[in-house]
């Protein structure tokens, strides 16, 4: 097995991986909770300022460029407010949009209308035409998520605070896209006019601006609050700070010091951190994976056979992965969706029980009884994935598969290997993220960058999402997620939990399945 050793990274564990089941036993050991000696009581939470630790640095502070999910959203979501803010129980509630709805049927022309008097940081009001000008530019920036306003066609402006989008082919899910960061955090005019600024300046609605004085690039963004917001009750802190830390020892020290309050968490340090004194929050949150980019064999010939895939799903010991790598934060899983939520089927886990034998026959009859080569790329985004894509290659390499895993530098180099790589190991999903949202990201957006489809998935993901009632809907879902099973398009690993660690007298965290990523802006400290 091949690796690629690079800085910007996570630190890995000190092991390499010979054979499965030896290298998972001495992992088992390196990863059974963490060191615990330490204990005692954290101090509380610093009422003037809130600091937050990111395992990776921005590629940019131009929201237009970024993704969605935190740590990324940390960058953006302080200094940017969206259309539409989406509450920790998941409903939607106004932000810069007071109204906004789908009108006629087949959910393709949507109204919207805004908040009157708001003003960017830099002065410039909000404006109809200012939001159609920064939807437009989301579009076409080449950020990851510019495939979710694709469907979008003309947008019309209706007056100075009302605009109505039409779009070019049905997508309910447009209020979660104008909720999220970033597609939903509109850009001031005078930003999309200075949009070379965008990388290191902020000129956006939120609470918060950046302080580019105290701002080292990479390692260390403050933000101080924003005199033109126009909800001082939203504005918690004198100073937010996010720190670039890489490494999840070093995460944990900065808690114990004071340097960080709030800051995602992994199994390996977990119990530290709780005998520290911090608060440590869980939740069902997402299943560690390797996405299949190259489904049709274009640049490995083996992945376009589906006796490939499936002798991939055969070939991993998912509940010896599960409890090496996350300890009880953690079950192995070969499913594309969890448990409970929408697409699930009772009992449709445990179809691809771990069969080396079986694995290696399938290998045989697609005319690779030696294997072949295999070269992954690893998600920069989650936590652990550097481990799980190394855990991944050791069970492969059970079955005669050489898999050589490549980690991006930093989150550009991440962006521009979506197509240039056979897989990627990712922590995938949120929870609760509906159907209609991992169907768009596996067909049609940045998930499947080579464009490869499969007609029947394309004809269930259409008849659900149109489905005319509820219960027809979730029993389409629920067929669209057994084909996608079927193809082995995704290589599910094991279904995880998100653990984030909290200072005490921090509130407003609130982790639960309906609020996986909160938003630092409601964090605020106990009075």
């Amino acid at each position: 097995m091949t690796r690629t050793r690079l800085p910007l990274t996570r630190t890995r564990l000190p092991l390499t991986f010979t054979a499965g089941a030896a290298a998972l036993a001495f992992l088992t050991t390196a990863c059974g909770g963490g060191n615990s000696a330490s204990s005692g009581t954290a101090k509380a939470q610093d009422p003037n300022v809130l600091t937050v630790a990111s395992a990776i640095a921005p590629n940019s502070l131009n929201p237009g460029l970024g993704g969605s999910s935190d740590p990324q959203q940390y960058f953006f979501e302080l200094a940017y407010d969206t259309l539409i803010r989406q509450a920790p129980d998941g409903k939607y509630t106004p932000a810069l949009a007071t109204k906004w709805g789908f009108v006629g049927s087949g959910s393709k022309t949507f109204d919207i209308t805004l908040r009157s008097g708001v003003k960017f940081n830099d002065g410039s009001a909000l404006t109809a035409t200012g939001v159609k000008n920064s939807l437009q530019y989301y579009a076409k920036a080449g950020g990851p998520l510019a495939a979710d306003l694709a469907p979008v066609g003309a947008i019309d402006v209706v007056s100075d605070l009302q605009l109505r989008i039409h779009l070019k082919t049905s997508d309910p899910l447009l209020p979660l896209y104008l909720s999220r960061p970033t597609t939903g955090e509109i850009i001031s005019p005078i930003g999309l006019k200075k949009t070379g600024e965008l990388g290191t300046a902020t000129h956006g609605a939120g609470p918060y601006v950046i302080d580019k004085a105290q701002t080292v690039s990479g390692q260390t963004y403050t933000y101080v609050p924003n005199p033109t917001y126009y909800d001082k009750s939203r504005v918690h802190w004198k100073k937010v700070v996010v720190k670039v830390i890489k490494d999840e020892n070093s995460t944990l020290s900065a808690l114990r010091s004071g340097e960080v309050d709030y800051a995602l968490g992994d199994s390996t340090t977990a119990k530290s951190a709780k005998s520290a004194g911090f608060q440590v929050l869980s939740s069902p949150y997402s299943i560690m994976e390797l996405m299949i980019q190259d489904r049709a064999g274009t640049m490995v010939k083996a992945l376009g056979d589906l006796r490939v895939r499936q002798a991939m799903m055969y070939g991993i010991n998912r509940d010896s992965i599960a409890k090496a790598l996350y300890g009880t934060y953690a079950k192995g899983w070969d499913y594309p969706v969890l448990a409970g939520t929408s697409g699930y089927t009772q009992g449709s886990e445990g179809k691809y029980a771990y069969d080396v034998a079986k694995a290696k026959k399938l290998l045989a009859e697609a005319g690779y009884p030696n294997g072949f080569t295999l070269p992954i790329t690893v998600n920069l985004t989650g936590v652990g994935e550097s481990q799980a894509a190394e855990a991944f290659a050791a069970e492969m390499a059970n079955i005669g598969i050489n898999v050589k895993i490549n980690v991006p530098a930093n989150v550009n180099e991440l962006f521009s290997t979506y197509s240039k790589y056979a897989g990627m190991m990712f922590d995938y999903g949120d929870g609760i993220s509906p159907p209609y949202a991992q169907g768009n990201d596996l067909l049609y957006s940045w998930g499947n960058p080579l464009k490869v489809s499969d007609k029947q998935l394309d004809t269930l993901y259409s008849q659900a999402a149109s489905a005319p009632t509820a219960e027809l809907q979730e029993q389409g879902w629920q067929k669209f997620e057994q084909r996608l099973s079927d193809l082995s398009w995704t290589i599910p690993m094991v279904s995880m939990e998100k653990i984030v660690y909290v200072r005490p007298g921090l509130k407003g965290v609130d982790l639960s399945t309906t609020n996986l990523t909160p938003d630092l802006t409601s964090l605020y400290a106990a009075k």
